[in-house]
């Protein structure tokens, strides 16, 4: 275990060991962003009738096909039918029913004349131009048919998918079960925030860090708070938070007297499955098993948390809740300027990525200055370096993983 593990053997063990949970009903109204876990199809027709397309005159074609701006063509109105409405009066000969956007068309008729076609005269309309059969209608089936394939298994459900539900009728869903994640930060150096800092005391920013991401893969959080660093005070915390389907905890992961996670892990009986990995930030990052519970060790400074999180939970998650596509979507950027680099490990780079005329560049954030965390805070992307590279040029086409996108920004990128 003193070996460093390749980032992508560490992916390849961690979803490995990740399975889809099971499914569960949810109620329609609480389906935004869940997974789908059953395909499903059309219970109805949408619309159900044929409906006016637009506000007008319901007609029969034949009676209007000598309309014209300069005739006479008057026919008369023997009704009015709003929208979601239905006439039981069917249509005779220069008859026609006043009809809104959205009402059943009246039997007799076959098309409607749009209002601007027409002109009002007491209890009459004059018809200015003709309509041929179907015209200004929206038949039924015309936006789905019953049976068809309405939405398919896996999609993260949307404002979109969810309105196409609502339209059949459906109030709940199947959908995968949420991982439910505790969160546990470690070190007796942390306090809560808003609390008193004393000496070299800081405040466990990992806790929010951590529970923000685990809720934007669609995870359950389960705060579990502070642990110091004391052997039973830790292994007692990572007890109670393997309750849950996984467990997430920042820092003590390294090989310190104070670094007590590998031990923790022991003392419970769990199978540790690596213990660092050869990336940038995020070296020090563990992964176990406890029982059926998957464990992950960050490292406790904030941004080798974030992109640790990036590159090894998140995959975890999202396979957990039946998605394919669980890598942060990338594309190719030209980098803007050169930038010397040391690293002998695949690296990652806080970046600027932006889409202009030329098409997508990124600018490297790199400030001895202004310091990693202003880096972190002003990039929406990572620069993928890989090992042994001394300099990027500028000019070059670099690989730039895409944060912030969210569940529904993978839809825009090919499944992997």
């Amino acid at each position: 275990m003193n070996k460093l593990v390749s980032l992508q053997e560490a992916q390849q063990i961690i979803l490995g060991r990740a399975q889809p949970l099971p499914t569960e009903l949810v109620p329609l109204e609480e389906g935004g962003g869940r997974v789908l876990a059953q395909g499903v199809r059309a219970s109805v027709d949408e619309p159900t009738t044929t409906q006016a397309a637009m506000d007008g005159y319901a007609v029969r074609s034949e009676d209007v096909e000598a309309a014209s701006p300069e005739g006479d063509l008057f026919l008369k109105v023997v009704g009015l039918v709003g929208a979601g409405q239905r006439s039981e009066h069917r249509l005779k000969g220069w008859e026609t029913l006043r009809v809104m956007t959205g009402a059943t068309l009246p039997e007799g008729a076959d098309a409607v004349v749009p209002e601007e076609m027409t002109e009002s005269h007491s209890g009459r309309v004059r018809v200015l131009a003709p309509v041929a059969p179907g015209d200004y209608l929206l038949p039924a089936g015309a936006e789905i048919r019953r049976g068809q394939q309405l939405i398919s298994k896996g999609i993260v459900l949307r404002a979109r998918e969810l309105t196409a539900l609502a339209t059949q009728g459906y109030q709940t869903l199947e959908a995968i079960r949420q991982p439910v994640v505790s969160v546990l930060a470690t070190g007796s150096e942390l306090k809560k925030v808003g609390e008193r800092l004393h000496g070299g005391e800081v405040f466990a920013s990992n806790l929010h860090t951590v529970s923000q991401l685990v809720k934007g893969c669609g995870g359950v959080i389960r705060s579990m708070g502070i642990a110091g660093d004391d052997l039973q005070s830790l292994t007692e915390s990572i007890r109670r938070g393997g309750q849950a389907d996984v467990v997430v905890t920042t820092g003590g992961t390294g090989r310190g007297e104070k670094d007590l996670m590998s031990a923790a892990i022991a003392t419970l009986g769990g199978e540790l499955l690596f213990h660092g990995v050869a990336m940038s930030p995020g070296k020090q990052t563990i992964f176990a098993q406890l029982d059926k519970t998957l464990v992950v060790g960050l490292p406790g400074r904030p941004v080798a948390t974030y992109v640790a999180f990036e590159q090894l939970v998140r995959p975890m998650l999202l396979r957990m809740i039946g998605l394919s596509q669980v890598f942060l979507p990338e594309i190719t950027a030209t980098l803007t300027h050169s930038i010397g680099l040391k690293g002998r490990t695949f690296s990652f780079l806080f970046s600027r990525l932006t889409f202009g005329p030329r098409g997508p560049e990124v600018k490297a954030l790199r400030s001895k200055r202004k310091g990693i965390m202003a880096e972190m805070l002003a990039s929406n992307g990572l620069i993928k370096v890989e090992p042994g590279r001394d300099r990027l040029q500028e000019g070059d086409g670099v690989r730039v993983q895409l944060l912030d996108l969210g569940l529904d920004g993978l839809s825009y990128f090919a499944e992997s």
